[in-house]
């Protein structure tokens, strides 16, 4: 009975997460029904059957993520009359997610259930990739029922362009990495290179550029891997050297980025008020979740808003030693994956593998330019890819990829 009990409940949880995973770009009531089931049933089964070896498998990554939110929990010792509202912000918006990415290591364990959630990821986005077509050239936005004429930007079913960009900046490189395998038939190749390219012209409608250098980053990660064989002796000076140059073109760019009216005072007057809640609280920051509350107070009045910037937003809010911590446990992921990448023989899981690690990339750096970790269906985004990841990660290598026995 016991087993009976675990095996629907596994299930449930797996088809839970294909749901969440399904509905990003889609539906924002529905992410959270899906995410809230799985996170119910997780639950129950290890109250039932209690297993953290997926934990102790990757104990040093999750070590690096609870540093994260132990930072970002310090915080909250200067939120002073917004300290229920930091604790919301730490406790549903941000401490969700470390439950999510060990729901999704937890269950896709399995190298079929890993390739049926890319499969869902990708069917997804060629939904995007269609309505953002339909839009386009019929004013009609179909996921979400919407007639939206003459507008251009493109913005699909999200919000805004910018969400939108975010999103086909993240799944390009892993439907590009997916149609790039030596399929067997020729109609899946050409299928998956038609996705591929309607996702790079919905992309293009964005004008986005942030966006854009995002989506250079995971291309520019995505050949060379592909080329390790052939540049193997000088493959990490010039894996290093292309994104020492890179960054700093972001730094350019993000200076320099204009909005609808043709101007940078917007962009730069926020970041000029993060820098100034920065510097009067560099260590702990001015308490999660309140960069909105203090806006106003820093910017003269601007208003409240964003930073467009996920790195100056986390160290404004929560202080230097959570963003640090943030981007120890994001490059420990990257390192140990290219240390995969470079030792696995060619296989479809491989070039999947390379995709989500481009795809991720792509997203962080598009990230410099706006609070991708902020918006509810682009953090879903980020924290699935992050979870698969780690979990193929261990299936290619588990020796020496992100696990530790």
């Amino acid at each position: 009975m016991k087993l009976r009990v675990l095996g629907f409940l596994d299930a449930a949880v797996e088809y839970a997460l294909y749901g969440v995973i399904f509905f990003i770009p889609i539906s924002i009531s529905l992410v959270g029904i899906f995410a809230g089931l799985a996170i119910v049933c997780f639950l129950i089964k290890k109250i039932v059957s209690p297993d953290f070896s997926s934990i102790k498998a990757n104990k040093i990554f999750f070590i690096a993520l609870l540093l994260f939110f132990g930072f970002m929990g310090l915080s909250l010792f200067n939120s002073g009359p917004l300290m229920a509202k930091s604790l919301t912000a730490l406790f549903i918006k941000w401490g969700r997610f470390p439950l999510l990415l060990w729901i999704i290591i937890d269950t896709f364990r399995d190298i079929g259930r890993i390739l049926k959630g890319v499969q869902v990821l990708l069917f997804s986005a060629a939904l995007v990739g269609l309505t953002v077509f339909s839009q386009k050239f019929l004013g009609l936005e179909f996921l979400r029922g919407r007639f939206i004429e003459n507008y251009s930007p493109s913005i699909g079913p999200f919000k805004n362009q910018n969400s939108l960009a975010a999103y086909l900046t993240c799944i390009i490189p892993i439907a590009l990495a997916f149609s790039l395998w030596r399929w067997k038939k020729g109609v899946v190749k050409l299928s998956l290179l038609l996705v591929t390219g309607l996702l790079i012209l919905a992309s293009v409608w964005t004008t986005s550029r942030g966006g854009l250098l995002g989506l250079i980053a995971g291309l520019i990660f995505i050949i060379l891997v592909f080329s390790y064989s052939r540049i193997k002796k000088v493959f990490w000076p010039i894996f290093l050297s292309s994104y020492l140059f890179f960054m700093p073109l972001v730094g350019i760019v993000l200076l320099f980025s204009r909005n609808k009216q043709g101007s940078n005072s917007e962009r730069l007057t926020l970041i000029h008020g993060a820098l100034r809640m920065i510097k009067e609280h560099p260590f702990l920051g001015k308490g999660v979740g309140t960069f909105m509350d203090y806006c106003a107070l820093y910017t003269n009045n601007f208003g409240a808003y964003y930073v467009h910037n996920c790195y100056l937003q986390i160290w404004a809010e929560s202080g230097v030693f959570s963003l640090l911590s943030f981007l120890l446990f994001v490059g420990y992921v990257f390192y140990r994956s290219i240390e995969v990448c470079l030792r696995t023989p060619k296989s479809l899981n491989l070039f999947i593998f390379i995709g989500l690690n481009a795809g991720l990339l792509a997203f962080l750096v598009h990230s410099s330019f706006e609070v991708h970790l902020y918006s509810f269906q682009l953090s879903f985004l980020f924290w699935v890819v992050l979870g698969l990841t780690v979990a193929l990660g261990a299936k290619l290598d588990p020796k020496a990829a992100l696990v530790d026995k």
